[in-house]
């Protein structure tokens, strides 16, 4: 057996998917929950207390999310959640957004670096235009190796919020009858909310998936713990666009207090190919460390493209 194939057997021996969602930024518009009974998942109130007017993402439509949507959140919660913890996640996700050429609300992103933004990036539908100088420390060309390095820069947000932001994507997926495991955790990430839980034991696993990507393909899922005799956290959010890959560890107080303070190992969920087949290319792993309140300016995020010549126009 391989890497993958161990990793699978670990995730099928311990885990059950309870929400799952491979979408194409074409697909048509789907809608969970009661239209006729309409509760807002976030703050608990119903109409004519708050309205439901708004179109609500399941997930953000930064990634490309234009098929899945949700009954059950209200509009105040809806613009909340866009302005605050959303929006510190389109930040954070800005660089690879571009350069994975995703369509978001108004289109692909761009890039803008230097002084007066002078330095760019535009995505189009078939393929990357820039305008960077070598000089300015934005790209790196190392020519004996044919692997250029993008120095990219991340827009301003919050760690936890980003946390948020991811709790929030699987808190709105999930079956309701999941919703007694987490009702911490929809306090804590509920906008105005004053609870102080952390997410220092609840980090994010990251995998950086090499090579050419669908740029219109979406997985989100949620995997429970099979039974209470495993020390593994209860949950995790799984979510794959572009090239990335983040594995969300949920905060479930309810399920997880008797792991609290004691070491887990976890390992990084396997990756697939666009086509549902094993991912044999190149990938990257890393730790995220989402834990912080306070605003992260001029974050790099950097970038390897390998190529197998220059050619001047």
């Amino acid at each position: 057996m391989g890497v993958q194939d161990d990793l699978l057997t670990y995730y099928a021996d311990r885990y059950q998917i309870v929400a799952f969602w491979s979408l194409r930024t074409a697909d048509r518009k789907i809608v969970l929950g009661n239209k006729d009974n309409r509760v807002c998942r976030f703050c608990g109130k119903a109409e004519p207390e708050v309205t439901f007017r708004k179109d609500a993402h399941a997930f953000p439509e930064c990634i490309g999310n234009k098929s899945l949507f949700t009954h059950y959140e209200c509009d105040t919660c809806n613009h909340a959640f866009g302005s605050g913890c959303e929006n510190d996640f389109g930040n954070w996700s800005l660089p690879m957004r571009t350069m994975a050429r995703i369509h978001g609300k108004n289109g692909i992103p761009t890039i803008k670096q230097g002084p007066n933004s002078v330095y760019r990036i535009d995505g189009h539908p078939d393929g990357l235009s820039t305008n960077i100088d070598e000089t300015e420390g934005f790209i790196e060309n190392d020519k004996s190796a044919r692997i250029l390095k993008f120095h990219l820069r991340r827009g301003p947000y919050r760690p936890a919020m980003v946390a948020k932001a991811m709790t929030k994507m699987a808190l709105s997926i999930m079956p309701e009858e999941e919703l007694p495991n987490f009702q911490l955790a929809l306090d804590w990430i509920r906008p105005g909310s004053a609870s102080e839980m952390t997410v220092a034991q609840m980090p994010c696993l990251y995998t950086f998936i090499g090579g050419p990507v669908a740029n219109d393909l979406i997985t989100i899922a949620v995997l429970t713990r099979q039974h209470e005799g495993l020390a593994v956290p209860y949950s995790f959010l799984l979510l794959r666009y572009g090239h990335e890959m983040l594995q969300m560890i949920l905060p479930s107080i309810e399920r997880d207090i008797h792991l609290y303070g004691k070491r887990l190992d976890v390992c990084h969920f396997p990756c697939f190919q666009d086509d549902g087949g094993t991912v044999m290319r190149p990938v990257k792993r890393n730790l995220l460390a989402f834990d912080s309140a306070e605003v992260i300016k001029n974050d790099i995020f950097v970038l390897e493209f390998s190529y197998q010549q220059k050619i001047r126009h």
